[in-house]
C-alpha cells in the first residue's frame, strides 16, 4: 500500500508539473530519477564492420551525479528502434560537459522562484545572464559530481553587476546566494 501511495503522489506531482503548478524541486523530492540529454551530434560509428549512420549523445544523470556518453546507431528502417552500441558512465566530476540551454533555463527559473532573489530582481529590474559552471573541491557545495551553474544578475542595461547566484541542478537549489570567489575556480 505504501508503494502505491508513493506512486500516486508522484503521478499527482507530475500532473501538477504538466499544469505548471509543481516545481522541479518538488518532483525531484518525490523520487524521480532525473537524466537529461545535454547534446547530440551526428557521427558514423563502426558497427558490424562498417560505418553506419548514428550519433553521439552526452547525458547527465542528476540523481547519480554522473556523465553518460553513448554512441547510437540509427535504425535502418523508419519507425525502427535505434541501437546503443556503446555506453560509458564516467565517475563523478569527470567529463563535465558545457551546460545546455535547458540547464541554463532551469537554473534561471530556480533563481527567479527564490523569494529573496525575486524581490531583488524586481527592485533592481535585474536581468539574468550566464550559466557558467562552478567547480569546487570535495566537501564544498559544488564538489565533483555536482552540476553548479553561476547565474549573474546584471542591471537592466547590462552595464552594471548586481551579484552572482550559484544553483546546483543535482539538488535543484541555490547553494550560494551571493557568490564572489577569491580566485576563479577556488570556490567560496
Amino acid at each position: 500500500m505504501q508503494k502505491r501511495g508513493g506512486r500516486v503522489a508522484l503521478v499527482a506531482l507530475a500532473a501538477l508539473a504538466w499544469a505548471g503548478t509543481a516545481t522541479a524541486a518538488e518532483i525531484a523530492r518525490a523520487g524521480e530519477h532525473r537524466v537529461r540529454l545535454l547534446r547530440s551530434w551526428p557521427e558514423n560509428p563502426i558497427f558490424q564492420g562498417r560505418a553506419v549512420p548514428g550519433r553521439v549523445e552526452i547525458w547527465f544523470d542528476y540523481t547519480n551525479r554522473r556523465v553518460i556518453q553513448k554512441v547510437v546507431v540509427t535504425a535502418a528502417e523508419p519507425g525502427g528502434v535505434d541501437t546503443v552500441i556503446k555506453s560509458e558512465t564516467l565517475p563523478p566530476g569527470m567529463g563535465a560537459p558545457t551546460p545546455s540551454e535547458e540547464e541554463i533555463a532551469e537554473a534561471m527559473e530556480i533563481v527567479r522562484q527564490d523569494k529573496e532573489i525575486a524581490n531583488l530582481i524586481s527592485a533592481t529590474h535585474a536581468v539574468l545572464d550566464g550559466g557558467f559552471q562552478v567547480f569546487e573541491r570535495a566537501g564544498k557545495p559544488c564538489e565533483p559530481g555536482s552540476r553548479c551553474l553561476k547565474i549573474q544578475l546584471d542591471t537592466q542595461d547590462r552595464l552594471g553587476f548586481i551579484r552572482n547566484v550559484v544553483v546546483d541542478l543535482t539538488t535543484q537549489s541555490i547553494v550560494y546566494r551571493s557568490y564572489l570567489p577569491a580566485e576563479e575556480g577556488a570556490g567560496k
